[in-house]
């Protein structure tokens, strides 16, 4: 077996190894050191400095990882609450809301009734459109109020779940 002749990558002191050996613990100052060898040279590096990169680079993933949880959870956001949200005859979109949908529904089924009541006392069957009129304003009403609260609910726990992990993005921030 031949050895080589090494300098502490902490101290300098020389050291004797092995041409297989990885790993070395110095006699003299007790670092841990890493033996690395090229084509023409072996040299130890401390594998303190080493820990610190592999913590480093473990930091830094972890940052990754809360940053790539917050796209997606805001991708899925987006995706869920478009299926709530209110699409105008003009192509205008708008967050559902309570008080509008139980007004719209109110309207349409006010409008019904009066619809029912004029026109019943003119024949009966004109008196049916109202019947309908005064149906799809209670449905309007129930569905609107419906999307409003599952759009509530659902970025509620959106933001819920987005404000935690910022805090653990900060908090992971802070520590460098």
């Amino acid at each position: 077996m031949e050895l080589q002749r090494v300098a502490c990558g902490n101290c300098g002191a020389g050291l004797q190894l092995p041409d297989s050996v990885e790993y070395i613990t110095c006699r003299h100052c007790g670092s841990s050191l890493h033996v690395q060898q090229t084509d023409s040279v072996t040299f130890t590096k401390v594998l303190q400095s080493l820990q610190q990169q592999s913590d480093r680079i473990a930091e830094n993933t972890d940052v990754l990882r809360l940053q790539n949880e917050i796209m997606l959870l805001d991708q899925e956001w987006e995706q869920r609450s478009s299926r709530l949200m209110i699409h105008g005859k003009h192509g205008r979109i708008s967050t559902p809301d309570k008080t509008s949908s139980v007004m719209g529904g109110v309207f349409v089924t006010v409008f019904g009734l009066g619809w029912t009541i004029v026109a019943g006392s003119f024949s009966p069957i004109p008196a049916l459109f109202g019947l309908l009129f005064i149906g799809f304003g209670l449905w309007a009403c129930i569905d609107g109020y419906r999307k409003a609260d599952s759009y509530g609910r659902l970025q509620s726990e959106h933001e819920s779940k987005r404000s935690r992990i910022l805090s653990q993005l900060r908090s992971l921030e802070n520590q460098r």
